[in-house]
């Protein structure tokens, strides 16, 4: 009988002390991929240039090199054309596996009444830089909790 509360102890201490230790070391490691993940503007899509506006599609690679997944992200972000504030931008939740990328795309509406001449006319040209400037988030701890990460990208377009 005194051998198996001493086992029943044993276990129990067992649990209180490696519980802490995994659930740490799953934060961390989460966290780990989430920061490791980079953010690259793969190509940029003018879709209708306008008299007063036009509409781009911006196509964002997002690697995780890491060996767990990034689950459940989500990205905000302001635009940016050749130092000029354009507008804001948005990517609703998805998942990264383990080594691995995935490609996600945003339509941004410009009007150039409200960005300088010299944006809309690298705009008209053809021959601007764009930046995305944000904040990406993802859960970690089995989804549990929430962490985010800044991040910037630049691409020259064409």
């Amino acid at each position: 009988m005194m051998v198996k509360k001493f086992r029943i102890i044993l276990i129990t201490i067992i649990i209180i002390l490696v519980m802490p230790l995994f659930l740490g070391y799953t934060y961390y490691a989460d966290i780990a991929a989430l920061d490791s993940t980079k953010f690259t503007i793969k190509d940029i899509r003018l879709q209708e240039p306008g008299l007063t506006y036009c509409d781009l599609k911006i196509y964002i690679n997002f690697h995780n090199p890491s060996d767990r997944d990034v689950s459940e992200l989500t990205a905000v972000f302001d635009i940016y054309i050749a130092d000029n504030y354009v507008g804001k931008g948005s990517l609703s939740k998805f998942s990264i596996s383990a080594n691995s990328s995935a490609e996600k795309d945003t339509s941004v509406t410009i009007y150039y009444a409200n960005v300088a001449v010299a944006v809309v006319d690298g705009i008209k040209k053809g021959n601007f830089d764009l930046t995305i400037k944000g904040t990406a988030s993802g859960n970690v701890l089995f989804g549990f909790l929430t962490v985010s990460d800044k991040f910037e990208a630049t691409k020259f377009y064409p």
